[in-house]
């Protein structure tokens, strides 16, 4: 019992009236038997693989805490990256999409909107967890990324265009093969550069979390009807794991 006066209960806790006996009840986000009362939210799916949860599936977390952004559902994959507890975050844009008749750098735009979680949810997700990472590609014909001059870029949750590709170094301007040497035409940083008449592609992981997740994806260069110039864009899931 308590005393509804003076709140003799945990800090997270209050006295309530049920049928004329009152009691202690742990406040809402607590959950404990209002003597102790824990903050019912982890952190990330990398917390909950802590308290030795291994069941894949939906969960409830809270990035930053009590008090800062509400708690969002995301999917937990307790078997990837050896079974440390991913935090999977999904968006309406994984689908392979088409780009064709946008000329100008960057005239085609997407937008990626996040499922059941804002930008600024996910950047308190990024923060906590140690690694972040989302996979990109662009599969081209006769379209160019950054040869001369940039074409194709994505925005990141900060609307900062980024001027470099999956799998390359961030700040580079290139993309994966561009940091081996090993595009296709070895004079340009992405295998699209070679800007012919051969399907090529360009992908990798992003993973710089502070820039995480993508925001929106920009293209152009697939105008030209003579050359029948286009390319399919497809953007990963956001994956984030490990404790900060």
């Amino acid at each position: 019992e308590c005393d509804r006066k003076t709140n003799d209960c945990h800090q997270h806790a209050s006295c309530t009236n049920e049928r004329g006996s009152y009691s202690c009840k742990c406040n809402h986000g607590y959950t404990g038997d209002g003597i102790e009362c824990i903050y019912r939210y982890d952190t990330s799916c990398s917390e909950i693989r802590t308290k030795i949860r291994r069941v894949s599936g939906n969960y409830a977390i809270d990035p930053d805490g009590h008090g800062g952004v509400a708690p969002f559902t995301v999917y937990c994959d307790m078997s990837d990256k050896n079974g440390v507890g991913v935090t999977v975050i999904s968006h309406d844009s994984e689908s392979r999409t088409h780009v064709q008749g946008f000329e100008s750098p960057g005239s085609y735009s997407r937008d990626i909107h996040y499922t059941g979680a804002s930008f600024s949810q996910l950047a308190s997700l990024t923060r906590v967890s140690s690694h972040c990472e989302q996979f990109i590609k662009y599969e081209c014909y006769h379209s160019m990324i950054a040869r001369g001059a940039l074409y194709a870029w994505w925005v990141s949750r900060d609307s900062t265009k980024m001027t470099y590709w999956g799998g390359a170094s961030p700040g580079s301007g290139k993309c994966a093969c561009g940091m081996t040497t090993s595009c296709a035409d070895p004079k340009y940083g992405c295998n699209c550069d070679a800007n012919d008449q051969v399907w090529r592609e360009d992908s990798g992981l992003l993973t710089d979390k502070t820039r995480l997740p993508v925001k929106q994806l920009r293209f152009g260069e697939t105008g030209t009807s003579q050359y029948s110039e286009q390319g399919y864009h497809t953007l990963g899931k956001l994956k984030c794991y490990g404790i900060a």
